[in-house]
């Protein structure tokens, strides 16, 4: 085998080595797993939670995180006019949920000459009276409209002109009804309190901790499966497995099965491909509610390290972009709660950030700058080391399942092996807190007989799929707890 580098440089090898080259101990009889039926909703995963704590009270905390989503909710809006041909949209300042779902909107010709633009607001109908000429005729424009109704119920209702309609006569228009257009019937509609598992023998801090976290992206349904399955195996094997209760006895293990509930509930609900977040920081035409499915922040592009507001590549300011990175760093409640989990437990060593899909393993440096690639500090040597090697023996974990592989040349830094993400979390948990961190990206390529290609799963593939990564990963992840325990058994003997 022959590698060139692009600037020249030749390496071969008569026989390439294994990778990953290692294995993790074997089960043993009677080893208990496989603990999901079927994908997951958040409240799916609040109940989980719930359970696993009232049966497990001598090994489990959970942990209230600190600041509350903003709910599966939004405002109320509706189409005054056509927007195809002049048209108005009048929103809510509330939510819909709030009492402004089925609040009548409708303009009215006055049929007189020389009156003004007016409105009323009574048994919950808005009434905007058009201003007209000394003829009579309508003189109103949509601008006109929108920006007397924002400015006389600046409390209720906020009105912006649709694109195109700028400038036009607006038009008459039998009411219409406000609408938050959410479709999800059995959702609730409260602020959403996220929820950690804390599990270990000994939660008070002494013992060396490892955070999984998942769902920053609300359409990777698979991989909140993966860390509850996680959460489950460390549990149920304790009484009965000796390795399994020298872990949880020796490690503190820290688990967020979704940090982005109320994008997932929207996920689930209304729109499957959802990624991020429901707080909509749009303003002008780009409230239009053609747009709701674009509306959000993403979650992993809102932290501080490696920032697009830093000048780092991967974010946008771009409100309706996959990829808008929010009003400042960190302005959304899920990206600090993740940070006031970590901060707030020193203990915390390891983290591994768990997305889908493609089959990647990585870590920091996460970012670059456009001019010169410039990424953010490389890792010591020593730790570049201990990042592959750690690779090498949770690879080897995930591979033990079904044979899953995760190439070498999906395996390292994310910058050099994926692309430039600005702002995301693992970054901000090395860089700003010290804590080893890690990416998943389940849900490997699979080989297509048929084909003869490589195929890519997606972020909600058929059930079964979803299980065997569920299964897979989770096996990963336990390897990560022995990473962590042999790290901590190194340092104390070092230090005797």
């Amino acid at each position: 085998m022959t590698a060139s580098s692009s600037l020249g440089g030749v390496s071969r090898a008569v026989t390439p080595s294994a990778w990953p080259a290692a294995t993790p101990p074997p089960a043993p009889a009677g080893y208990q797993k496989d603990f999901i039926a079927a994908y997951m909703t958040p409240t799916d995963i609040a109940a989980r939670i719930k359970r696993l704590a009232r049966q497990y009270p001598k090994l489990v905390d959970v942990i209230n995180l600190p600041n509350k989503t903003q709910g599966y909710r939004r405002t109320a809006v509706a189409y005054l006019g056509d927007p195809n041909v002049a048209a108005v949209v009048v929103e809510s300042v509330k939510f819909g949920d709030q009492g402004m779902n089925g609040v009548q909107v409708r303009t009215v010709d006055p049929g007189a000459a020389n009156r003004p633009l007016a409105a009323s607001y009574a048994d919950r109908v808005l009434t905007v009276r058009l201003a007209t000429d000394s003829t009579g005729k309508i003189i109103s424009t949509t601008d006109d409209v929108a920006a007397f109704l924002t400015a006389k119920y600046p409390q209720k209702f906020r009105a912006t002109v649709v694109a195109g309609s700028a400038g036009l006569l607006m038009p008459v228009v039998a009411p219409v009804r406000l609408d938050d257009g959410l479709k999800g019937t059995e959702v609730s509609k409260k602020p959403w309190t996220v929820q950690a598992l804390r599990i270990g023998k000994v939660r008070d801090g002494s013992k060396i901790g490892v955070l999984a976290y998942s769902q920053e992206h609300a359409r990777e349904w698979a991989t909140p499966l993966v860390t509850l399955e996680f959460a489950e195996r460390l549990l149920a094997n304790y009484a009965t497995d000796p390795a399994t209760k020298e872990l949880v006895d020796n490690v503190d293990v820290f688990i967020i099965p979704t940090v982005n509930p109320d994008g997932a509930n929207y996920s689930f609900n209304d729109f499957n491909f959802q990624r991020k977040n429901l707080v909509n920081h749009c303003t002008g035409a780009n409230r239009d509610p053609r747009y709701r499915d674009s509306w959000g922040v993403d979650v992993n592009r809102n932290y501080t390290v490696g920032s697009y507001f830093d000048g780092y590549v991967g974010g946008s300011a771009n409100c309706l972009s996959g990829t808008y990175s929010g009003t400042a760093e960190l302005s959304e409640a899920e990206s600090g709660n993740v940070i006031a989990l970590a901060s707030s437990h020193t203990n915390i060593r390891f983290a591994m950030n768990v997305h889908s899909y493609g089959g990647y393993f990585m870590w920091p440096p996460g970012a670059y700058k456009a001019d010169g690639r410039v990424t953010l500090p490389r890792p010591s040597i020593d730790e570049s080391k201990f990042f592959l090697d750690s690779a090498r023996r949770i690879v080897g974990a995930i591979a033990s399942s079904r044979g899953t592989v995760t190439w070498p040349a999906y395996t390292g830094p994310v910058a050099d092996v994926l692309y430039s993400a600005a702002g995301n979390s693992a970054d901000e948990l090395y860089y700003e807190l010290g804590i080893d961190a890690w990416d998943f990206e389940v849900g490997n390529d699979l080989w297509n007989e048929a084909t003869q290609e490589w195929e890519g799963v997606g972020f909600q593939p058929p059930y079964d799929e979803a299980h065997a990564e569920s299964q897979e990963y989770a096996g990963g992840l336990m390897e990560l707890v022995r990473v962590a325990r042999d790290k901590q058994a190194e340092e104390s003997a070092a230090s005797r």
